[in-house]
């Protein structure tokens, strides 16, 4: 279990301590390594549970070109097959984690890269020279991911608590998402109890570019 977060900030500004208060609170989920990526336009966090590679795979990981930047938070069951075709692609790989594969595919494939992945995630890259941030999660909704537009902007964790950090999240209750959980004992996507913030639904993908999702 990691945790992840992030924040875009290209028309709004925004207390650097956010990104470290949202990684802070998702400690709990990747207590052996945390790490934050600041740009002018968008902050990405993870913390860490090492499971796959101990000695590398920190996150976030950043391509060779610094283009690409992932945040990721589950477990790839066939990233070997997949680490064989992209070194036949031509690319070259510094760990053993799936993360580092992650970061690959995509870098190949783009966002068909999804359809290929077989295991559990919810995962966030950044694509510099594109100013591109997409979020994608797994087929069957194992591994959770939140998300908020505030105007312009996009917020983003692994759970409601890291969205709260930025200041201009306000904390009200969501009704449509208190009706769910009353009738049906649980909140289904989108919704959650937290007036806007919503539930990226499984086996879904979100693309914010330049203010636009």
């Amino acid at each position: 279990m990691c945790g992840i977060a992030g924040f875009t900030h290209k028309h709004s500004s925004v207390e650097p301590s956010s990104i470290r208060n949202a990684v802070r609170a998702l400690v709990h989920r990747g207590p052996d390594q945390q790490g934050i990526y600041e740009s002018s336009e968008v902050s990405l966090g993870a913390a860490r549970l090492k499971i796959i590679d101990l000695t590398a795979g920190d996150q976030p990981i950043i391509s060779e070109d610094g283009d690409t930047t992932l945040v990721f938070n589950g477990e790839i069951y066939n990233c070997a097959s997949l680490r064989e075709q992209l070194r036949s692609a031509g690319h070259r790989f510094v760990s053993s984690s799936d993360t580092e594969v992650v970061l690959h595919a995509f870098r190949e494939w783009d966002i068909q890269c999804f359809s290929r992945l077989r295991g559990m995630f919810a995962l966030a890259l950044w694509t510099e020279s594109e100013k591109r941030l997409v979020l994608a999660r797994d087929r069957i909704g194992i591994k959770p991911l939140y998300f908020c537009r505030a105007g312009t902007e996009l917020f983003f964790g692994s759970e409601i608590k890291a969205i709260l950090e930025h200041p201009a999240v306000e904390r009200q209750i969501d009704v449509d998402g208190l009706n769910c959980f009353l009738r049906l004992n649980y909140v289904p996507a989108p919704y959650t109890m937290v007036q806007g913030i919503e539930k990226l639904p499984p086996g879904h993908l979100l693309e914010w570019v330049d203010g636009k999702t």
